[in-house]
This record gives C-alpha cells, structure tokens and sequence, in this order.
C-alpha cells in the first residue's frame, strides 16, 4: 500500500478537497462549508488531522472541536448539528484545563475507504493530537460523535466503542464516552496500527 501522512498544516484549498470528501457521505443540509471549516482551524489548529497520500492529497479527515459545553450540550440532546456551529462556539486550549470534544466528522475518500489501515493511521493521529494536550495538563471529558452513515456507526461504536445515545433529527445517530475511555481505545487501535504497518518478516 501507498506511502500516507498524518497531517495538521491546512490550507483553504485542504478544506475544500475535505468537503468534497464529505459530500459523498452526507446530505448537503449536514455539511459545514470549506469556508467555514477553515475559520474553526484558524481559531484552533488541533482541530483538523488529516492523512495525505504519496501525490500529497487529502484523502481522509476528522475534524476534532473542543465546543462550549452548552454548545456540545445541544448537539447531544440534538437541538442543533454540525452545520451550524461557528467559530465563536470552538474552545481555544488553556493549559490545566479540561474540555468536551465532538468529533464532527470522519471522513475517507472513496477510493480508499475499505482499507482499514486508513482508519488506524487517521485515529493514530488523533491519539498523537491526545498525547500532545496531555503535556500541557489539558484533560478531555468527553468525547461526542454523529454518525450519519453505518461506516461511521461502526467507527463510533464497535472500532472506537463510544456509547450509542439517540437517533438525531437529521437521520444520524449520537455517541458519546469519556474521554479516559476514549483514549483508551485509540491506544488500543494505535498498537494494532503499528502490527499493520510492521515489514513482514522472512
């Protein structure tokens, strides 16, 4: 398999390729605009992990938002969905303090979405991201996810195991976990990530 690259530097023309991505996957009422994606980046820039293939495209993402907990609130009690949060809504990390992140996409491009080793990698990046609030003191609560596809079902609950809480308005289905438990399963998919991408030996 090609050469990918967990990635954190974007440009406006990332966030567009990432909305292309996602409108194979979502209803365009459901999507965030590239425009606006870029603004929540902006505000905070470990919000987005990315992976690039070997001609350097985006081919897969997850937008991690630490959200104002009235903000994430009302997404788990499905008063509002992804669409409509703002910039103003995402979290700038302080050091020592503790956060509610909502995983408000994950996304693969098509052409390799069966290929599990893309998930692994894109979850080894957001346990890197984990590691790297961990040494500035800063604690994760919760951690929230909407699942608008059965690929994104079972991301959230049998590869992540995040707990299943309600059908949304908008025909996705909410997952939540604490945010101990979550890391706990990153690290797990982190050790079979390195099994996956160890040279076959003899």
């Amino acid at each position: 398999m090609e050469e990918l690259t967990i990635e954190n530097k974007f440009n406006l023309k990332d966030f567009k390729r990432m909305e292309e991505i996602e409108h194979s996957y979502f209803p365009d009422d459901n999507i965030t605009p590239a425009k606006e994606v870029f603004k929540w980046y902006k505000k905070n820039q470990l919000t987005c992990i990315g992976l690039r293939n070997s001609r350097n495209e985006i081919i897969a993402c997850v937008n991690a938002l630490p959200l104002k907990k009235e903000v994430f609130n009302r997404i788990y009690k499905d008063e509002i969905n992804e669409a409509e949060v703002v910039d103003s809504q995402i979290e700038e990390y302080e050091n020592n303090k503790e956060y509610c992140l909502y995983l408000s996409s994950i996304v693969i491009d098509k052409r390799y979405r069966n290929k599990y080793k893309v998930i692994t990698k894109l979850l080894k990046g957001c346990l890197d991201t984990l590691d790297l609030l961990l040494e500035r003191n800063i604690k994760i609560e919760k951690v929230m996810a909407d699942a608008s596809t059965i690929h994104g079902e079972k991301i959230s609950g049998n590869l992540l195991k995040m707990d299943y809480i309600r059908d949304t308005s908008h025909k996705s289905k909410i997952y939540c976990q604490e945010g101990k438990r979550f890391r706990e399963s990153l690290q797990k998919i982190k050790k079979f990530e390195r099994k996956l991408n160890k040279p076959n030996e003899g």
